[in-house]
Formats: structure tokens, C-alpha cells, sequence
């Protein structure tokens, strides 16, 4: 069996926590897309467990896949993997055409966020309108490591293991990145120099090519043999997907294909796999950096939201903007990606709260529009028509833990029957806390759940490198 985890918002939904409940029962976890500028926490009785590179799930015994849409910094890497005991290929395997992310890529990400504006452009922000203005990039290179694949210009993972492959790409592309960063953007020669020297930079990653090359295979074959022996296959989506490439919100997005039919770009599945898909959405929005967040919220409600739903960026430690709950956004998301299963998180959040506001549809020039527009300058015109509904009291955690969703307040139950609906997608499970144990599955996920715990199956599958 196969599950896909997908975010149906701008990133930081909680895919990590479903990605870890799902793969209880997994025998293999994939990343199918992502790199050193993303970022899952997951909490564990009271510690939290921080991803970056590595799928969450791997802390379960589970084996874990790095896909050749991820993109890797060779030496972060190994650190996250030493942090999490990761040390023998049995646990994990990385796709050997995985492009790499170089230091040259840092600095060019740096020089390009600079080069763009003084400040990050959001909805509400000068910059949006035009496309002007700072997208919020994290600044960790990925989307100049990006570039110079599509421009074929770019290193792979295998490519490290040659010394002599690596030194002589670098003493050609070296000058060209400093002609860029010095001569085009006016960065300080010294500050380019200290990182660029090609050879001390060729001797250090063919290091990290040399440890890293007995993780490297060909996930595509690892994975089909996995499915060949009946293993259970959990997917997880380092982003979402208005982050998407193609089809987030242009251009404050990501560099790669974060939506679901990336699995099959990043990982080589094929199109026709069966394979289940898990919305993952936030009961508010929240967005890191620019781009558009239709019913934003600001002062004490926005406060009591960034406090209580610890609304901290796991890789960059920026606060996240908030916004109400918008339908529209989620239901393209759900329909793009052909979502099966909805998974509501952060209910707990706004609890306490009066009324809650929904984004029903929008108003864009006096007219109505259900899709959020392309056009930057609609999209900056584009004001949310909300629907009230009734608040709910704080609750008890640990009581809704032990007896289930049907302990949730009434009003909370109504908001997730009346957001399901709207959105087009059955809920499978409701997230009140950051702990495993704070998630209530409905019929429809228990189900979900009951298939990947088959135990007869696992008796007789063979986990792919075990």
C-alpha cells in the first residue's frame, strides 16, 4: 500500500506528524522532492524531533529515500544524519543523480533576494503588485542549485565520488560564479574568495561524496522492488502546493515540484501506481515570507494565533503570518492533487476564540471568483468574502486523546464537517497538539490506517535493504 502526505496550503500544515503516524506501520519513507530549505518537527513525548533533509518517519526503524527531485548539501547532511544515528545504508538510500547544493549557490541565493528589493512583498506589502520586492527566500541556495540543473551545469551526488570529475567542473564553473556574484550583483571579491577556491572545494566534497556513496543507489528500481514484495510506501511532501513550481503561486514559490504529481518526476513512480493521497491543512493559514495571504490577520487575534500554534519557521526561525481559513485556496489544492483524505491540524489553536471566520469565496472588482487569480495585480485587488461561525471553549487534550474525535466541542466538529464539505475532501483525522497521541482519526482515516497496519502483509514482505 501507498500513501502520499501532501500540504494543501503554503507549507507548515504539519505533513511532518502525519508523515511519522503514518510510517508506525510503513516499511519505507520517500522524499520525493525538497532539500537544506525545508524543515519538519516532530514531537515525540515531549522532545521534539527536527528533519531538514532526512524524511521524518526514518526515526521509526523505518527505511528512509531521498528521491532525484530532492536536492542535498552533502555536509549538513551528514550531520542530520549523525544527529539521528543514520549511519548504515540499510536505513537509508539517496538517489545517486541528486543534484548538490554548492557554496557558490548560498551566495548567488544571497545576491539574487538582495536584487530583488529591499523588502519581502506580501499582499499587503509594495512589491506584490508588479512582482517586485523579496519573494522570502530561505537563502539555503536551493534555487540557484535548481537553476544550474535545468542549465546542465549542475553536480550530482554521484559526481562527488570522482575526484577528478569534480575538480575539473569546478575550476570551470568557480570563474563563472564569481564573474556573476562580483561583476553582476557587487559582492565584495574577499567574501566571494573565501568560499570559492576550486580545489579546496573539490577536495572537501569528493570527502562527502566518499561517505555518502554507500547510501547512493537508483531509487526507481529500490522502490519497484519494494512494491514487488508488498511493502507499504509512505511519501512524504517536504512542501505544498502553492509552493509548487508549476502551479503555486508564481512567483513566491518554491524552485521544484512540490505538488503530488511530483512523486513521480522525483522519485520515478510510475503514473499509474495506486496510490492514496493525504491533505494535510491548517485550520488558519500561515506564510512564511512573501506572497499572497488573502484574509491576513494582524494584532491581537494574529498574536494569540503565532503564539499558541508556535508559528516559528523550523529552518529559517521567522514568524509566520496568519491568515482565516480560505476554501477556495485548499479546494484547488485538494482537486490539483486529487486529495482522498483530509487531515485538519491545529484545531486546538482557535479554540477560546469567540467566532471563527471562513474564506467562502472572493470579490475581485465588485465580482465574484472562487479561483485565486494569476495575475499579480488581481491578485493584490482580490478581497476574501468570509462566512462566521461560532467559536468553541478550550478543551481538554489528553481527554479528547483517550476518547476520540467525538470529545471534541461541538462547534469544533461543526467547523471541520462545514471546512471538509466546502473544500471537497472527507476528513480523515482532526490534530489538536503537536504530540502523536493528539490526533483523532474519523471513520475515514481509521480505515485509511487499518490498511497500511496489515500485519499479515508485513509478515511476508521484504522491506527493500533489509
Amino acid at each position: 500500500m501507498e500513501v502520499l502526505v501532501v500540504g494543501c496550503q503554503s507549507g507548515d500544515e504539519g505533513k511532518g506528524k502525519f508523515t511519522d503516524l503514518f510510517c508506525e506501520h510503513a516499511d519505507v519513507v520517500v522524499r520525493f522532492q525538497g532539500g537544506p530549505h525545508t524543515g519538519h518537527t516532530v514531537m515525540v513525548d515531549g522532545t521534539p524531533l527536527r528533519f531538514v533533509q532526512l524524511p521524518a518517519g526514518i526515526n521509526r526503524g523505518v527505511r528512509g529515500v531521498l528521491g532525484n527531485g530532492c536536492v542535498v548539501e552533502p555536509g549538513s547532511l551528514l550531520e542530520e544524519m549523525a544527529e539521528h544515528g543514520v549511519d548504515d545504508p540499510r536505513q537509508l538510500l539517496i538517489s545517486s543523480t541528486a543534484h548538490v547544493v554548492l557554496p557558490y549557490h548560498r551566495l548567488q541565493d544571497e545576491a539574487m533576494e538582495s536584487w530583488r528589493g529591499d523588502v519581502v512583498a506580501s499582499s499587503a506589502a509594495t512589491g506584490f503588485a508588479d512582482g517586485s520586492g523579496q519573494i522570502g527566500s530561505t537563502r539555503k541556495g536551493v534555487g540557484p542549485c535548481r537553476e544550474d540543473k535545468v542549465a546542465r551545469i549542475g553536480l550530482r551526488l554521484i559526481d562527488l565520488v570522482d575526484p577528478d570529475l569534480t575538480r575539473a567542473r569546478l575550476r570551470k564553473l568557480v570563474p563563472l560564479k564569481r564573474s556573476l556574484l562580483v561583476d553582476t550583483f557587487g559582492m565584495a571579491p574577499e567574501v566571494v574568495d573565501a568560499e570559492l577556491d576550486a580545489d579546496v572545494l573539490a577536495r572537501r566534497l569528493h570527502g562527502f561524496g566518499r561517505r555518502l556513496a554507500p547510501f547512493l543507489g537508483d531509487v526507481a528500481a529500490e522502490l519497484r522492488a519494494a512494491r514487488a514484495a508488498g511493502a507499504n510506501i509512505v511519501h512524504e511532501g517536504a512542501q505544498s502546493v502553492a509552493l509548487d513550481l508549476e502551479h503555486g503561486t508564481y512567483p513566491y514559490c518554491s524552485s521544484g515540484y512540490s505538488a503530488a504529481g511530483g512523486v513521480t518526476v522525483g522519485t520515478g513512480t510510475p503514473v499509474n501506481t495506486p496510490i492514496s493521497v493525504v491533505g494535510v491543512a491548517k485550520a488558519y493559514m500561515v506564510q512564511v515570507g512573501g506572497g499572497p495571504l488573502t484574509a491576513e490577520l494582524t494584532g491581537e487575534v494574529a498574536d494569540r494565533l503565532v503564539e499558541r500554534g508556535l508559528e516559528v519557521g523550523t529552518v529559517t526561525g521567522r514568524r509566520r503570518r496568519v491568515g482565516w481559513f480560505d476554501v477556495p485556496f485548499v479546494r484547488n489544492a485538494v482537486l490539483l492533487d486529487g486529495v482522498s483524505h483530509l487531515c485538519l491540524t491545529n484545531i486546538d489553536v482557535l479554540s477560546g476564540l469567540d467566532e471563527v471566520a471562513v474564506v467562502v469565496h472572493y470579490a475581485l472588482d465588485g465580482r465574484r471568483t472562487d479561483r485565486y487569480p494569476v495575475a499579480l495585480a488581481e491578485a493584490a485587488r482580490v478581497e476574501p468574502v468570509l462566512q462566521r461561525l461560532a467559536g468553541w471553549p478550550e478543551f481538554d487534550r489528553e481527554e479528547v486523546a483517550r476518547v476520540g474525535y467525538r470529545a471534541l466541542p461541538p462547534e469544533a466538529r461543526e467547523f471541520v464537517r462545514f471546512v471538509a464539505a466546502a473544500v471537497g475532501a472527507p476528513p480523515a483525522a482532526v490534530g489538536f497538539g503537536r504530540e502523536r497521541r493528539h490526533t483523532a482519526w474519523l471513520d475515514h482515516g481509521a480505515a485509511l490506517c487499518d490498511g497500511l497496519r496489515d500485519e499479515n502483509r508485513r509478515d511476508t514482505a521484504a522491506p527493500v535493504g533489509r
